[in-house]
């Protein structure tokens, strides 16, 4: 079917104004209009994917500072079997208040059910999949759910090698490049891939004398901040193998040299995670409270707030907050400072015994929740799927829009 003729005022617009006027105006439209307007000729479509235009669109979304604008990509796990394996996957990205929900089409081939959300920039999502948990073995993506493109980046060194490794996403500003970093391995060995080039290579983890990364924390995430990804790292020094996290193993993206900080002394339970804090690196340690009857009933998490980046001394305890009758998870932060957590209460039996239900199904008293640290005010998001990633601060953008491979459908 042959398109029909252009609306009056669209033809005078690109008949009356200079083309780079219209880039100008093109440049501050949102994705979704920039994305339709491909279609009206030639030209648009060639100016809209080019890589100039989209750096500069990039540039001007992230110069926007509405709070408006913020949003969060959840990872929801919908449906398991026998087995626990999320068996249904989906991507929904919310506002900042969390009140309006939209899904994002996912590519089947990312095995969803067998991936995890890394992280975010620019648009961009990072996902891995273990090779032990699908068939097409060790698996990073990078995928704009806004364009409906993604690339499957080659793969690395350590393919098949360990099951065990943590990646971490971080974008390169003044050469405007992507670059995932693989760390794996004990002592750990890492690995970096840059989109630019496509390719990985292996980089040197350089610290003090003696000082060897002996494992990463499993159960946090890295944290991209001020240009660096930041993991929590076990580590040995000379003879002396410390068995608790004692570090911040960070990287540069720009000049790829690691480095190191202190974590705060004191008050370490069971599970740890960086994160930002109105404008600090957060550290945030969750678990069971010490009760005097021993039944590990409460749930408590102590916060730090490192006032001056990567000075050590600048570690400062926030707060402690305690869960009355409560598992928690602890996901991560909004940019007002709301945390937003997994909350399951327990239920008590008869005979006073607290009841604990280690099944992965979720029931009606499991809420994800927002969690102001200060007032200790709580908000049910009205999320009742059990979420594995959260990752905050989501823009849509036009990157891989001029590459990569599109989505059918």
């Amino acid at each position: 079917m042959e398109p029909g003729p252009q609306p009056l005022i669209l033809r005078r617009w690109k008949n009356h104004l200079p083309h780079d006027a219209v880039l100008n105006i093109l440049t501050r439209l949102p994705v979704k209009s920039l994305l339709r307007f491909r279609c009206v000729c030639k030209l648009w479509d060639s100016s809209i994917t080019s890589p100039n235009f989209i750096s500069t669109h990039l540039n001007i979304v992230n110069n926007n500072d509405d709070d408006d604008d913020h949003a969060y990509l959840i990872q929801t796990c919908i449906q398991y079997n026998a087995f626990k394996i999320p068996m249904i996957c989906k991507v929904l990205c919310c506002d900042r208040t969390f009140d309006s929900l939209f899904e994002y089409s996912v590519p089947s081939v990312f095995a969803l059910n067998m991936s995890e959300m890394v992280g975010s920039c620019n648009g961009l999502v990072c996902l891995a999949q273990r090779g032990k948990l699908s068939t097409t073995g060790d698996a990073i993506y990078l995928w704009n759910p806004s364009v409906r493109k993604f690339k499957r980046l080659p793969d690395s060194c350590s393919n098949g090698q360990d099951f065990w490794f943590s990646i971490g996403f971080g974008y390169q500003s003044k050469t405007n490049d992507y670059k995932v970093v693989k760390l794996w391995g004990t002592p750990v060995v890492a690995e970096v891939y840059t989109l630019c080039s496509d390719s990985w290579r292996k980089v040197e983890i350089s610290l003090r004398s003696k000082v060897v990364v002996s494992g990463i924390e499993p159960s946090s995430s890295p944290l991209f901040f001020s240009g660096a990804l930041h993991w929590i790292a076990y580590h040995s020094e000379g003879e002396v193998e410390f068995q608790d996290p004692t570090m911040i193993l960070s990287f540069d993206v720009d000049n790829e040299k690691f480095g190191e900080m202190a974590l705060p002394a004191g008050d370490k339970l069971s599970e740890h995670s960086l994160f930002v804090f109105k404008g600090n690196v957060a550290f945030i340690s969750c678990g069971y409270a010490e009760n005097d009857d021993d039944l590990q009933s409460d749930s408590q998490c102590f916060i730090w707030v490192m006032r001056d980046y990567g000075v050590d001394e600048s570690w400062n305890k926030l707060l402690s907050i305690r869960f009355e009758n409560a598992d928690i998870i602890f996901y991560g932060c909004t940019e007002h400072g709301e945390l937003l957590l997994d909350k399951k209460v327990k239920e008590e039996s008869k005979y006073g015994e607290i009841k604990i239900d280690e099944s992965m199904i979720l029931s009606d008293d499991t809420a994800i929740v927002s969690l102001d640290p200060e007032t200790l005010h709580e908000k049910d998001l009205g999320i009742l799927r059990y979420v594995t990633r959260i990752v905050t601060t989501f823009k849509e953008s036009l990157v891989l829009l001029d590459g990569a491979t599109g989505l059918s459908g």
